[in-house]
């Protein structure tokens, strides 16, 4: 394993790129206002001018997986949790490699998969800064997660706010464990 990559898992790099890619993922709605965010997935925004930074902020996460990984190598207590990573690894490369179909009308191969790699994602992902964060909180996370679609949709107007409410506290949850495995507070 090289240096650079053992001392970017020691140090705050994977809270950084958490902060990082979530801010790219939400700036594509910035970028692109031609997307309604109440209405559109954010993964809307790799089919157009935004998927540059829609997949700029993807890479960055992917990193935060690979980060978390090689600090949670040693450490038996974590076996889940790395298989957890290794899930959310593999899927955020099918959401890349699947884009979405345009609107929520899905009819290709491609855009049928990208709903399942997501759902992986974010279910993974969620698992993983969960049992990091605080590791007896599964269930209350869980629901966290359903309730804040459950608002961002009540409040937003729409699925795509609804997507974007739950994938904040993927992302929340994501940061907390992520320094919480550096600080060493698990």
């Amino acid at each position: 394993m090289s240096g650079a990559l053992a001392r970017a898992a020691r140090n705050r790099t994977a809270e950084l790129l958490v902060i990082a890619g979530a801010a790219a993922i939400l700036g594509c709605d910035l970028l692109d206002p031609t997307l309604d965010a109440r209405i559109y997935a954010a993964s809307e925004h790799a089919l157009g001018p935004a998927a540059w930074l829609f997949h700029t902020g993807l890479a960055l996460l992917f990193i935060v997986v690979l980060l978390l990984y090689v600090r949670l190598r040693t450490r038996p207590a974590h076996r889940g949790v790395r298989r957890g990573l290794v899930i959310g690894a593999i899927a955020v490369i099918g959401v890349v490699v699947f884009p979405t179909d345009p609107g929520w009308g899905v009819v290709s191969v491609p855009g049928r998969l990208h709903p399942i790699f997501a759902l992986l994602a974010a279910g993974s992902l969620l698992y993983v800064g969960s049992r990091l964060s605080r590791p007896r909180r599964l269930l209350l996370h869980t629901a966290l997660f359903i309730g804040a679609g459950f608002l961002g949709g009540f409040v937003g107007g729409g699925a795509g706010f609804a997507e974007r409410f739950a994938l904040a506290i993927v992302g929340l949850l994501l940061y907390l464990g992520a320094y919480r495995s550096r600080t060493g507070e698990i």
